[in-house]
């Protein structure tokens, strides 16, 4: 890959002092290196300067164009691209694999249509980087939320139409006490569990992956799903609830993903992802969510895919299908409001990241550091036992050499409860901040949709103002406008809530099992005592 020219996708600010490149979207690079590590290429920009870049945020630049009957051929396969012969050895690190060109694949995502189309030939495929395994990439998923800009009449906030949105597709939002607002939420709540991973194959075992089995509590039917499934479903609810912060999927991997240990956690971190989704009152409700989770007839899978990603009510579109109270809202005050949680986010980001980073650490030095330095100490009372039995005139030999052998083996026990113990207090805490690191990575975007909304209205007051805009036209903007903001505000209260409820019990679990562990340190040590009583 080296030597190869890329373009960027998206902006990325590099750190003041440091090899970070700071790059712009839509310009060209060039690839020195693709194999740094941690997601990252080194390269140099149109001016010769030179650093290091995520390989997630470019893709490479390939000058070919697909035939007529390639193009033919991949109309036809339009949005069975999930459903291909792919697997999941394309996993690598937070950015895609290098896939062969007459394997079907995504080309770049139309600016204004929002609309994905396939072809046998690709014009642009994803720089990837041999990683390795690591738990804390250093560069999240970009989520790319939409920003505002009037496309024809398509605009949300300028759109002179009022979109008729299904009821089944309607999503409601009630202001509650010390106006806030709140998704209003339908049906009896529900769970979903993740179970029974197992290495299936295809083709005469020449592609191999992995199916979990997810059962709903609602009609307790299992439906067989893949990482790769749950890929598209995530890609699906990006680009439809543009207001709403996605929670992250586990990091794709290359190596290692058909061990035992690799494919258990991934499970967990899938099942804190469903969690999550089946606890928020609009996701869990979604068309394409219960399609997901029901759907256990190939025919029917694949048609309600195809009508998932031919949705036309997505984006900036689904505005239309929020409903809420017509009344005003103070204007300057959710300004403020809106300012005060962009900087409560913006401090709570790094915060989540280092308890991540500790969390995992101590998962290590738990299963390595710790169990090594336990039973060094073990060995250590064990060898002093031998040693003394070498003396034939020592008293009660026997009790003494075996207590001390006791005590030796209490500790090589102690060393092995280290190595077990992070599967139930670091990895599961280290799991479910995996999620909410990636809802607060992503809630600057939504953020940023209300104050895009706010400044498109200035903008239009000056007009009206100016005589160059009707108060009329201002005063729809104004209504939607506040759409937007009790979106915001809604999303706002739904993670007071989790925060509140789930990552309450997530620490009380974990200090539970942390008083557990510790107990059974103190039981062996205990045990090991008594072995000296005469």
């Amino acid at each position: 890959m080296d030597g190869r020219q890329v373009r960027a996708l998206y902006d990325f600010s590099g750190e003041p002092g440091s090899a970070e490149l700071s790059i712009i979207a839509g310009e060209v690079l060039t690839v020195m290196r693709d194999n740094v590590g941690d997601g990252w290429c080194e390269g140099f920009n149109s001016v010769g300067k030179s650093g290091l870049f995520p390989a997630a945020y470019v893709q490479i630049i390939e000058a070919t164009a697909p035939t007529t009957a390639n193009a033919a051929n991949s109309q036809q396969n339009t949005g069975d691209f999930w459903d291909d012969d792919w697997d999941d050895d394309s996993e690598v690190g937070q950015t895609q694999a290098y896939v062969p060109p007459l394997q079907q694949q995504p080309s770049v995502q139309s600016a204004q249509s929002g609309s994905i189309e396939y072809s046998d030939s690709v014009s642009l495929q994803t720089v990837h980087s041999v990683i390795p395994d690591r738990a804390i990439p250093s560069i999240p998923k970009k989520n790319n939320k939409f920003t505002f800009s009037k496309s024809g009449e398509d605009g949300y906030l300028l759109s002179c139409k009022n979109i008729t949105v299904p009821e089944s597709e309607q999503i409601f939002i009630e202001e509650i006490e010390n106006g806030q607002f709140q998704w209003v939420s339908t049906g009896e709540s529900y769970n979903c569990v993740v179970t029974s991973p197992k290495k299936e194959s295809k083709l005469k075992g020449l592609k191999s992956f992995i199916v979990y089995q997810l059962t709903p509590t609602f009609n307790n039917i299992q439906v067989s799903r893949r990482y790769k499934h749950f890929d598209w479903l995530h890609e699906r609810l990006e680009e439809k609830f543009i207001f709403i912060p996605i929670p992250p999927l586990p990091d794709k991997q290359i190596s290692g993903r058909y061990e035992e240990q690799f494919i258990e956690h991934r499970r967990t971190q899938l099942q804190e992802f469903v969690d999550y989704v089946c606890r928020h009152p609009v996701l869990s409700k979604s068309r394409v969510w219960q399609h997901f989770i029901t759907c256990t007839d190939e025919k029917r899978w694949k048609q309600g895919k195809r009508q998932a990603e031919k949705e036309e009510l997505l984006g900036d579109t689904y505005f239309h299908g929020i409903k809420c109270p017509d009344s005003p809202l103070d204007a300057i005050k959710i300004e403020f409001q809106t300012d005060a949680f962009s900087r409560f986010i913006a401090g709570l980001d790094p915060v989540v990241k280092s308890l991540m980073a500790m969390a995992t650490d101590q998962a290590k030095k738990h299963q390595q550091l710790y169990k090594r330095e336990f039973q060094k100490v073990g060995q250590c009372f064990h060898a002093l036992g031998h040693a003394l039995e070498a003396d034939d005139s020592t008293r009660n030999r026997t009790q003494l050499n075996q207590a001390l052998k006791n005590t030796g083996e209490a500790y090589n026990e102690i060393g092995k409860l280290y190595e077990e113990q992070p599967k139930y207090d670091w990895e599961p805490l280290a799991d479910k901040f995996h999620i909410y690191r990636g809802i607060i990575n992503n809630f600057p975007d939504v953020i940023n949709i209300h104050k895009s909304a706010v400044q498109k209205r200035k903008d239009c007051e000056r007009l009206v103002t100016e005589r160059k805009m009707e108060a009329q036209q201002l005063q729809e903007l104004n209504h939607r406008t506040d759409v937007i903001a009790r979106a915001l505000g809604a999303e706002e209260t739904h993670f007071q809530s989790e925060r509140e409820i789930h990552i309450n019990q997530a620490i009380k679990n974990h200090l539970v099992e942390q008083i557990n562990f510790y107990q059974k340190i103190v039981n062996k040590l205990q045990e090991a005592l008594n072995s000296f009583d005469v």
